[in-house]
């Protein structure tokens, strides 16, 4: 089997190191940072060994980069539920390489805990930033406002525009001062697993299949069991091969 996978790996090797991968995405610190350092550029450049595919990366907002890996204008993004991957349509990654964990922040003065259930949500003004749409994510329809920042959120949940900010819990680390400030509770809602996502093209698929051949077979020689030894941060998945 790893002789096949290595087989495999060869053949796509040929075909797709005419010229460097572009990922394009949102920066998140710690995880993509400007500088081209954190967690997910360190994935792909275990993944994609770097003498045979450099990687050029191009910061943008998550939904401008998701389309334009969607047109052709890039390789791969990361960050994408199963909801994204649909709704955009590209290609992606067979396995999970983190979760996210999605929070409900509300005023308790407001709704009581036992009113964030998924079958209540969809009933209330929802706010979550522009791409993030956790509704989906979580499995429901809903119309969300879209927020700026979670400071632009904590603004709407005062003033009584929104009564539920949906958002990923990493995302409002920076702002728990303000949240305590304001008297604003968080409930845990879901762990949702997150997807590096291809170009529905030709040499995305082919990158997609050089991207799971690898990944498997790093799986197997133990190099990423020891890569998210080094970034604890991540969500380490459970394979099974």
């Amino acid at each position: 089997m790893k002789l096949l996978c290595s087989v495999l790996l060869l053949c796509l090797s040929s075909f797709l190191a005419a010229r460097p991968v572009i990922i394009e995405t949102s920066l998140w610190p710690g995880f993509t940072n400007a500088d081209g350092s954190g967690a997910y550029f360190a994935l792909a450049r275990l993944v994609l060994p770097q003498d045979q595919y450099p990687l050029v990366i191009k910061p943008n907002d998550l939904g401008r980069a998701w389309l334009a890996v969607k047109r052709g204008q890039a390789d791969l993004t990361f960050g994408l539920t199963h909801a994204d991957i649909h709704s955009f349509g590209l290609e992606s990654s067979t396995l999970a390489y983190d979760t996210d964990t999605i929070i409900a922040v509300y005023r308790p003065d407001r709704l009581a805990r036992t009113d964030l259930t998924l079958a209540r949500l969809p009933t209330l003004q929802l706010g979550w930033e522009k791409a993030y749409n956790y509704a989906a994510a979580l499995g429901f329809e809903a119309q969300g406002f879209e927020v700026q920042n979670p400071a632009h959120a904590i603004q709407l949940l005062q003033a009584g525009r929104i009564e539920v900010y949906l958002a990923e819990s990493g995302d409002l680390t920076a702002v728990e001062k303000q949240l305590r400030d304001a008297g604003l509770h968080q409930h845990w809602l879901a762990e949702v697993p997150v997807y590096v996502g291809f170009s529905p093209t030709e040499q995305g698929r082919q990158l997609k299949t050089y991207w799971d051949q690898r990944v498997r077979l790093l799986w197997q020689n133990g190099q990423m069991q020891a890569f998210y030894q080094r970034y604890p941060a991540l969500q380490r998945p459970d394979p099974v091969f």
